[in-house]
């Protein structure tokens, strides 16, 4: 494959070629943000500053996948660990794939097909929601500062930009044929994705919703635990800063972060300190708010707050469903959510000795709130908000998805799958979610919304959607 490099009126495209990898890069002149809209790193600078010399100098080398990364065709458990620490995850290096344009040219060796019409299946309100959410999170954001877009980079000023221009875009209601002509002209359009048929594994999370007492009782004898007050370089969702507390008197001051599950829920440790925020039932369904990181509490005296991450200890998410399975204590099909607390339910005697094996715990703060916020401080919209690798795809990313989803009858019991294409905002993040090829779906709040992230494990397409600066400026020039 051979390159051509255009130089446009103050724009140079400059192409980095890795193995089997092709990057654009446009470096242009100060816009509306004061900073660049869509570029990557500059090349080496002992490579010649011929561009055909550039482009066949350059050869990226691959690093090698994380280890933390589940192999594609893991079986659907709830053994991703959530909730969110966007400074733990791993970065991947993927094939990059060539930046799609208004009429995309396919490359030789494989082709991917593209919407010809970008239909949404839910209202038209959840979607501004959405993208207004996001919006007020990003007026306190640097708007020059760069994001990673899957093969692109991206400034938060442009991403801005593009959720505004979007959001003006559709409420004109125009017809679906002249939005997506429109879509098309004015932003590009880039798929992003893993394999041999660049697609995406979606997993789903949501709030689950749970009575509770702010005390405890016979009934209610599970805690809850806000951060210790002294806990030491904690970085809170959402915030890039970092909490250094100095000068506790507490010896233990820094010990509650090695604490395990074991410790903290079997033994004590934490108890009778004034850290417990809430009382639970059920020793299960705590086990699985740590597991969705955020959810709704439902206290005796009427009130309804939201139990949203505040932290979380030194220890990795250890899979449930996959030692439970490997004991052979149930079978693959019984993996999923409900699977999992349908045995608990029959064999009360094995619950500790389960749940103790994931070491990793939550520690929570109370909200008026009960709808969760994301990693990038947006709060989240069933439906239509989704979680990403957040060294790969930005926080307030726009996205098109084509996907199955789970059709429930009254019961919560699903009776089909169907699919259906939806735009949505990338807001979240977690901790199994690693790599260029995983997303994690969010459902929303209630039994409803668990009944279908429980069973949630499917492949699809995913294009993230970038404001062009002029239309025609991005257009990669490929001869063979």
């Amino acid at each position: 494959m051979r390159v051509r490099i255009n130089l446009l009126q103050s724009h140079l495209v400059k192409r980095v070629v890795g193995r089997k990898a092709l990057m654009v890069v446009i470096l242009t002149v100060p816009l509306i943000f004061g900073s660049c809209s869509i570029f990557t790193p500059q090349p080496d600078s002992k490579t010649s500053k011929d561009p055909d010399q550039i482009y066949k100098s350059q050869r990226a080398k691959r690093p090698g996948l994380s280890a933390h990364e589940s192999p594609d065709g893991n079986p659907p458990f709830w053994y991703r660990g959530r909730r969110m620490n966007p400074g733990t995850l791993s970065s991947e290096a993927e094939s990059p794939e060539p930046l799609s344009t208004e009429t995309p040219t396919p490359l030789p060796e494989k082709s991917f097909s593209f919407p010809e019409i970008f239909t949404d299946d839910l209202d038209q309100a959840s979607l501004k929601k959405a993208i207004l959410n996001q919006l007020q999170t990003m007026e306190f954001t640097d708007p020059s500062k760069t994001e990673r877009m899957g093969d692109l980079m991206v400034t938060r000023g442009w991403l801005q930009e593009t959720l505004t221009s979007f959001l003006n875009l559709i409420e004109e209601n125009l017809p679906p044929e002249e939005f997506s002509q429109r879509l098309k002209k004015e932003f590009v359009i880039h798929r992003v994705g893993k394999g041999k048929h660049k697609q995406v594994l979606f997993t789903g999370y949501y709030a689950p919703t749970m009575e509770a007492s702010r005390v405890k009782t016979k009934q209610y004898r599970y805690p809850i635990y806000k951060l210790p007050e002294s806990s030491p370089h904690l970085k809170l969702v959402g915030n890039d800063t970092n909490y250094n507390i100095r000068g506790s008197s507490n010896p233990g001051a820094r010990e509650w972060r090695n604490y395990t599950r074991r410790q903290i829920d079997g033994e004590g440790v934490l108890a009778g300190q004034g850290l417990e925020i809430a009382w639970l039932k059920n020793d299960v369904d705590r086990f699985f708010l740590h597991i969705q990181g955020s959810g709704q509490l439902m206290f005796r005296d009427g009130m309804t707050m939201g139990a949203h991450y505040a932290g979380v200890n030194n220890y990795k998410f250890g899979g449930l469903g996959k030692r439970m399975v490997a004991d052979g204590v149930i079978e693959l099909a019984q993996g999923s959510m409900q699977g999992i607390k349908k045995y608990f339910t029959e064999h009360p005697e094995d619950i500790e000795k389960y749940l103790f094996q994931n070491k990793r715990y939550i520690f929570f703060k109370l909200a008026e709130s009960g709808s969760p916020r994301g990693s990038g401080g947006s709060e989240l919209v069933g439906g239509r908000s989704f979680a990403t690798d957040k060294k790969i795809y930005p926080a307030g990313g726009l996205a098109f998805v084509q996907l199955r989803k789970p059709v429930l009858d009254k019961n919560n019991k699903i009776v089909r799958w169907e699919k259906f294409s939806r735009f949505m905002i990338d807001q979240d993040t977690g901790n199994a979610i690693r790599g260029t090829g995983r997303a994690d779906f969010y459902f929303g709040i209630g039994d409803r919304a668990g009944a279908k992230a429980g069973h949630f494990h499917e492949r699809g397409d995913v294009f993230y959607i970038v404001k062009r600066m002029n239309p025609g400026d991005i257009q990669p020039i490929i001869a063979h």
